[in-house]
């Protein structure tokens, strides 16, 4: 078992690293990039949460105006936490882009290409759920949009809208529930693929080259 573990911690944080690898240009340091904005999103996220009311809908609306208005620099941390954000879905996706034109995703690489897929798409629902929190008029109107697009998804389409919306986006619980996901379950799950994802790249021989 300890060597299992060594082992796992030798791929993800190697005492030294080929000399293909430790430059800029290989990957333009996109994987890296995103990891760094995720952890603004984290820190800035936390600040965020101690202010923030999840529910009801009303609730939330003023507790951020009043981060904006009366907290000391809520704003800016506000609008770091937002533009990390946005930056992050960039980044992945280039870094997804990237992985295609290289054709990384092929033998031995193709189970971290899923995990990689996966990761985007975590990332899209994060960006996605802090913007319904918003819970601003456009936020609660693309809530509506998202409950209805849910329900045309095939037997766990109820079960989706039951789970993000309280099983209805006026539901008292919608934005709590959105809370939970958005604080918790997708940081959470996103966490682990990333630890997985840069394991698997050590394990699979490092980057691959082509840009």
């Amino acid at each position: 078992m300890t060597e299992r573990n060594n082992s796992f911690w030798l791929h993800l944080h190697p005492a030294v690293l080929p000399a293909n690898v430790s430059g800029l240009f290989p990957t333009f340091c996109l994987g890296g990039l995103s990891a760094f904005l995720f952890s603004t999103l984290v820190v800035t996220g936390v600040l965020l949460m101690l202010f923030y009311v999840p529910s009801p809908w009303e609730a939330a609306r003023g507790a951020i105006i009043t981060m904006e208005d009366a907290v000391p620099y809520g704003w800016l941390v506000r609008s770091v936490h937002h533009w990390a954000g946005q930056g992050m879905v960039i980044t992945v996706f280039l870094h997804t882009v990237r992985v295609v034109w290289t054709k990384a995703y092929r033998p031995p690489r193709e189970g971290n290409w899923v995990i990689g897929v996966a990761l985007f798409s975590i990332t899209v629902l994060l960006d996605f759920t802090g913007y319904l929190l918003m819970a601003d008029a456009t936020g609660r109107l693309a809530a509506g949009v998202a409950y209805g697009l849910a329900g045309e998804v095939p037997v766990v389409g109820q079960g989706l809208r039951m789970v993000f919306l309280g099983g209805s986006p006026d539901a008292p619980l919608a934005p709590l529930r959105l809370y939970v996901w958005h604080c918790l379950g997708l940081p959470v799950a996103l966490t682990g693929l990333m630890v997985w994802h840069f394991w698997r790249v050590r394990r699979d021989g490092g980057v691959v080259r082509g840009l």
